[in-house]
């Protein structure tokens, strides 16, 4: 079983398919038990047959004058998830164990979901599965935190007390501290290290790239562009009539998730533009491409990286803001803001085409990484969790 929460990012949705996927392959059985079943379907492309689920979820936030601070380390992202309320985590507990209970999974995959990771290994053999940013190390009774003298959510010690309120209720073992949420179960860490936060407080390395491996490219011999944008970040329209509306003589490929009837309407009218149903299908086949846009997001990311491709990225989220901070040392990427109008937007992406330093440093980049060992982690993450006694 695979399991992920609500707020989960869309790069864990695909790589929560990509596992699935290769469960699949080896003749395993999977069931999906996430927060946003909807949204799984939409990044899967088509329906999914084996088992989906409804995860439970946080009620949505209130739209307050006084917003909460930005997270701003790990333990702030359990404060967020229900860690902080003792009554608001016994409920999510106990939705999970019932769950659980009626699916009676021979393995657990909990990707970046600390209450499946609490919950979970009185179930069945548990891995807490995540990239540099959803698998933070341990570090002293917490986590790190990300950004230097930032207020912490919650009090890392009433979030231990509420856990082990969760936990002495199933008559399991109690958490020593916090950072036992995760390194209690099986971790296992994918993602470049160059994308991880938290590498210098890492004791173990990455397993590499997930479902890929470096494989550098030459670029087309016809410029195109690749977009994989959100319906959810702010200013959404005018970015797409400024896509579509530039260089009709240039091709644009472009996936936009959740995008309304209306958007996809329009963008079928153009005669330029291929609408692909999900960014998996479009990143496959993103070596087409002389530039790609997108927000931020960390498989986007990756296969730039490991093709050798320029990068436009439009960041709306903290977590997109920091894994655009990450790479910009690489001479690889541009940043924009989604605010930009639409005649700021046609002369970036004239100038980016023509940026030949930029070109010549993604493909630079590319071939010192295709040099590495990093490889594909999905055929040692299968093995390893076939290796639990259930699967015998």
């Amino acid at each position: 079983m695979i399991g992920c929460d609500l707020d989960a990012p869309s790069e864990l949705l695909r790589d929560a398919l990509r596992i699935g996927g290769a469960l699949t392959r080896h003749d395993h059985q999977v069931n999906y038990l996430v927060g946003d079943p909807i949204a799984l379907v939409d990044q899967a492309g088509s329906s999914i047959t084996s088992g989906l689920h409804q995860a439970p979820t946080m009620r949505a936030a209130p739209h307050l004058v006084m917003k909460r601070p930005p997270i701003g380390g790990y333990a702030d992202r359990l404060a967020v998830l229900g860690f902080d309320d003792k009554q608001t985590l016994m409920t999510l507990a106990s939705v999970w164990n019932a769950e659980l209970t009626n699916i009676q999974p021979d393995a657990i995959i909990g990707i970046g979901t600390p209450v499946l990771w609490l919950v979970g290994r009185a179930h069945a053999p548990t891995f807490a599965v995540g990239n540099g940013c959803m698998l933070a190390p341990p570090l002293g009774n917490s986590f790190p935190r990300l950004t230097p003298n930032s207020t912490p959510l919650a009090d890392d010690n009433a979030m231990l007390a509420n856990a082990n309120a969760v936990l002495s209720r199933m008559g399991q073992p109690s958490l020593a501290t916090l950072g036992e949420l995760s390194s209690d179960c099986q971790p296992m860490l994918y993602g470049l290290s160059a994308l991880d936060p938290y590498l210098q407080l890492r004791s173990g390395r990455t397993t590499g790239l997930l479902g890929t491996a470096p494989n550098p490219s030459p670029l087309p011999e016809r410029e195109r562009l690749a977009a994989f944008l959100d319906v959810n970040c702010p200013n959404i329209e005018m970015l797409i009539l400024a896509l579509a509306g530039f260089g009709r003589d240039i091709p644009l490929d472009i996936c936009i998730t959740g995008a309304t009837a209306g958007m996809r309407r329009f963008l079928q009218q153009q005669p330029h533009v291929t609408l692909w149903p999900n960014y998996a299908s479009l990143i496959e086949q993103a070596q087409r491409a002389s530039v790609l846009l997108h927000h931020g997001v960390q498989d986007v990311t990756e296969q730039c990286l490991v093709l050798g491709r320029p990068q436009l990225i439009i960041p709306w989220t903290a977590e997109q803001e920091m894994l655009n901070y990450m790479v910009s040392w690489m001479g690889i990427t541009w940043s924009k803001p989604p605010t930009i109008s639409i005649e700021e937007m046609a002369a970036t992406l004239q100038d980016l085409l023509r940026d030949t330093a930029l070109l010549v440093s993604a493909q630079h980049h590319a071939r010192e990484l295709a040099g590495t060992d990093i490889g594909d982690a999905l055929p040692a993450m299968i093995e390893r969790i076939e290796s639990v006694p259930e699967f015998a």
